[in-house]
Formats: structure tokens, C-alpha cells, sequence
């Protein structure tokens, strides 16, 4: 199993596999629960990369990225 710890080490493997997604989108598809994590202490997340693996397959990245893009338009808009 590899893993990593923290939104910041998860989107730099994002990025580094060709599905680059900032930390604050991290966070916003921890908070909806539409990225596996898990959260063994309160101040602690662990992404399974094996797991992201299988997310990113599903086509739930696909949405995450348009989503992010739609945000950054809205928002220089």
C-alpha cells in the first residue's frame, strides 16, 4: 500500500501523474467526501495512493478538474 500524508503531498502526486489539483480542491472534495482519505486522529489524513488510483479511473477526477476550472473562471470573471 503506499500512502501519504496531507492534501499538500496528495495534489503534488496529483500533479505529478498528470491530474493536477490544487489542496484547496483537496479539501473541498475531503469536507463532501468525494476523495478517499482517512482520518486516524483529528489532525491527521492519510490518502491510500492505490485508492486515489481507483478515484481517479472512476471519472470523479474528469468532474473535479471542470469543476476547478469553472471556479477559476467565475472567480476571475
Amino acid at each position: 500500500m503506499r500512502k501519504v500524508r496531507g492534501a499538500k503531498k496528495v495534489s503534488s502526486y496529483l500533479d505529478s501523474i498528470g491530474c493536477p489539483v490544487s489542496e484547496s480542491t483537496i479539501f473541498r472534495l475531503m469536507r463532501t467526501n468525494d476523495i478517499p482519505f482517512s482520518r486516524p486522529a483529528p489532525r491527521i489524513v492519510i490518502f491510500d495512493l492505490d485508492e486515489i488510483d481507483k478515484w481517479i479511473g472512476t471519472g470523479s477526477m474528469v468532474k473535479t478538474n471542470q469543476e476547478e476550472a469553472n471556479q477559476n473562471d467565475s472567480n476571475t470573471a
